[in-house]
């Protein structure tokens, strides 16, 4: 039997896929969650212009996070915080960075920034920012004693 995938199923296809299943599968599985529907031609066309929209999408999104990543590259982002003796009182995060980029005129959303846990000393960090779709960017951090 074939089907067409709704969502993405894991270990098994992606959205927007046709792909030949058990008719078990299919009929107590994917059919009655909502997974699949069946592949009749009109499905089908369906279904393919649902994914080319959705490539052209991504193509749009890509481009945008691309201009993004490029405006963020090389920066040098400094963040004032209370310390003494190097070590900060608290620590210093994503939320931090993605407000001390507002400052300078970038926006960018928390999830991009990858850090793998908050900064508690005073210095200079390297800060890596994926946007997905393997676009990536990378940029500075100064942290200071006030």
């Amino acid at each position: 039997m074939k089907v067409i995938l709704l969502q993405d199923v894991k270990n098994f296809g992606k959205a927007g896929e046709i792909k030949e299943v058990r008719s078990g599968y299919g009929f107590n599985f994917l059919l009655p969650k909502g997974l699949a529907e069946f592949a009749t031609p009109v499905a089908i066309k369906q279904a393919e212009k649902s994914v080319a929209r959705h490539h052209e999408e991504i193509g749009v999104m890509t481009d945008s996070f691309k201009k993004r990543a490029e405006e963020l590259s090389g920066k040098k982002v400094t963040i004032k915080t209370k310390a003494e003796k190097g070590k900060l009182f608290g620590s210093v995060g994503r939320e931090e960075i993605v407000s001390a980029l507002q400052e300078a005129g970038i926006t960018i959303e928390t999830e991009f920034i990858g850090i793998e846990k908050p900064f508690k000393e005073v210095g200079t960090f390297p800060v890596e920012a994926d946007f997905g779709h393997g676009v990536k960017s990378s940029f500075e951090v100064i942290i200071k004693a006030e």
